[in-house]
């Protein structure tokens, strides 16, 4: 007998998923809500808003690991030796790969550091877009634009030929 339980084990996992969707979104998203919830939900609304972004520590962690990776295997290189005997000749053969070692312990290094730098570059550029966009959010936010009246645009523009038919138009006093 054969029991498969797959099925409506992914039916249970899409219906959960669409109540902690329903759940999040009531619950976590709403910036109101953020100040009652936890630290753990306050760091998931972070998430879920996009506060801050974790591809940038993806970065610095997959960095850090090449480099290390880079050196560790330079001098891996540098102190094993090959050594092989050849049937054909009877002979004994040694191999060593100490220049490539050192080359990929020193090289290596500097050219992680570069498509680090570049990947960094395109970030940098996300983030400063999206810290500019909050500035000017909060700005707009604070001054609500009023229409000037058209005498203060004549006033503070150089519009001579304005200036004298309006004055022609209203009567002084």
């Amino acid at each position: 007998m054969r029991i498969n339980t797959v099925g409506f084990m992914a039916f249970i996992a899409i219906v959960a998923t669409i109540v902690l969707t329903v759940l999040a979104y009531k619950h976590i998203i709403p910036e109101k809500k953020r100040a009652g919830l936890n630290k753990l939900g306050q760091f998931l609304s972070d998430v879920f808003n996009f506060k801050f972004l974790i591809i940038e520590k993806i970065f610095q962690f997959l960095y850090v690991l090449c480099t290390i990776a880079c050196v560790c295997l330079g001098l891996s290189m540098i102190l094993g030796i090959n050594i092989y005997h050849s049937s054909y000749l009877d002979k004994i053969y040694f191999n060593w790969y100490g220049i490539y070692g050192i080359l990929f312990a020193v090289v290596g290094p500097f050219a992680v550091r570069l498509v680090y730098e570049m990947a960094m570059l395109g970030l940098l550029l996300v983030k400063n877009v999206i810290q500019i966009n909050k500035k000017l959010k909060s700005q707009t936010e604070e001054e609500e634009y009023q229409m000037p009246k058209f005498k203060e645009l004549i006033d503070k523009e150089n519009f001579d030929f304005l200036k004298k038919q309006t004055a022609e138009q209203t009567p002084e006093e």
